[in-house]
């Protein structure tokens, strides 16, 4: 935290380098197959190694760059309204009313403030959650608070009988952040919530929302602009920040990267994926709380979770008339169905086969690459073909 306040690299990474060492001796003692980082990655998301994640990787770069490349030549979405200024303890107050819509009630979760947003938990009845406010970004709250929201659900939808062993407790990263990503990206960046939502925004900031309908919202909400922060990154956007950070990694844990040589890696990697460059280490390569926690081989999680949740959802659209319940004050059904098809298990059956058993299929990235292009085709308008599609 000194370290980001001051934007300090220099003076940080030698303790980023004690940790990566001693990470390294201590994965080198345990079993498993393939390099070190393989792994680092197979602790998080078992069965997923630097093969699997290098394909993976490769599908998203060659539809993701080009759609993109497509939108940045597209009319900009407007957004200026989402940061005007957001007084904190007004956000604070529609957050304490958007909790009880997304079913989140203090007799088993508690919501807080930190510098990164975060989860744990107790036990199913006692899980903590924080969320984090700017004054000039009214989203960050929002999101940040439901997607956290997404992985208290999971922690407190597992079944009771698990609870306190390690089948409630150790749960693939990936299946956990594909919960997180869902509530964020399918549920809350969509129409029918802000249909619901908006007027508590409007009600505590009336100047600043004046006007603004829940379809506006919703563009200016999904707008893709590349960014130099993961967290405050547009779904288009999202992976790369994560291909930055697992191409970084990888090599910094089988010793082709320095730890000092990070901070310049990290730049160019922005520059060569984002087009940006950081301007102080505190928005670029200190930005996350990751590798100080030695959690090593964690980020490519978050893609892959992307990626399960637009599958999982696509199931769940099947069965469930997800804007109704979004837009009726019906948030809890979403997750009791996202309970009885997965969360319930916790960690009984393989991430793998849990997807399989909720949308009958094997994992496949194409649901989230359709999901994207579909979506964001729409939003901006883009042609293909000759047809709007």
């Amino acid at each position: 935290l000194r370290a980001k306040a001051e934007g300090d690299f220099p003076g940080y990474a030698p303790h980023l380098q004690a940790v990566v060492e001693q990470y390294r001796k201590i994965t080198d003692r345990q079993e498993g197959e393939g390099s070190l980082y393989d792994k680092m990655l197979d602790s998080h998301q078992p069965g997923w190694n630097r093969e699997r994640y290098d394909a993976f990787f490769g599908s998203l770069k060659k539809r993701l760059l080009p759609l993109l490349a497509e939108i940045q030549e597209a009319e900009p979405v407007p957004d200026s309204f989402l940061h005007e200024s957001y007084p904190v303890q007004g956000q604070r107050r529609v957050m304490k009313k958007l909790l009880p819509y997304l079913g989140v009630t203090e007799d088993w979760a508690r919501m807080s403030e930190s510098e990164h947003p975060l989860t744990t938990f107790l036990s199913r009845g006692d899980v903590r959650f924080t969320t984090k406010y700017r004054e000039r970004d009214i989203a960050q709250a929002v999101f940040s608070t439901v997607h956290e929201s997404g992985h208290a659900w999971f922690a407190h939808n597992v079944e009771e009988k698990y609870d306190g062993t390690l089948i409630g407790r150790t749960i693939s990263a990936g299946l956990h952040e594909s919960q997180s990503r869902l509530c964020e990206n399918h549920l809350a960046r969509s129409i029918p919530f802000w249909e619901r939502n908006l007027p508590l925004f409007q009600e505590e900031f009336p100047r600043q929302l004046a006007g603004v309908s829940p379809e506006e919202f919703y563009r200016a909400a999904n707008a893709v602009k590349p960014s130099l922060v993961r967290t405050e990154a547009d779904e288009v956007t999202y992976p790369l920040h994560i291909m930055i950070r697992y191409e970084l990694e990888k090599e910094m844990m089988e010793g082709g990267l320095k730890v000092l040589d990070l901070e310049e890696a990290w730049n160019e990697k922005y520059r060569e994926y984002l087009g940006l460059a950081p301007g102080s280490a505190a928005e670029g390569v200190l930005q996350d709380m990751h590798w100080p926690y030695a959690y090593f081989g964690y980020f490519p999680t978050y893609a892959l979770g992307s990626a399960m949740a637009a599958q999982v959802y696509a199931a769940m659209e099947k069965e469930l008339d997800v804007p109704l319940l979004l837009k009726t004050d019906r948030y809890p059904e979403i997750m009791l169905w996202l309970r009885e098809k997965l969360h319930r298990y916790g960690n009984r059956c393989p991430a793998k086969e849990l997807i399989r058993k909720c949308t009958g299929e094997p994992f496949s990235e194409k649901w989230y690459l359709d999901w994207l292009e579909k979506k964001y085709r729409e939003l901006y308008r883009l042609h293909k073909g000759g047809n709007m599609v």
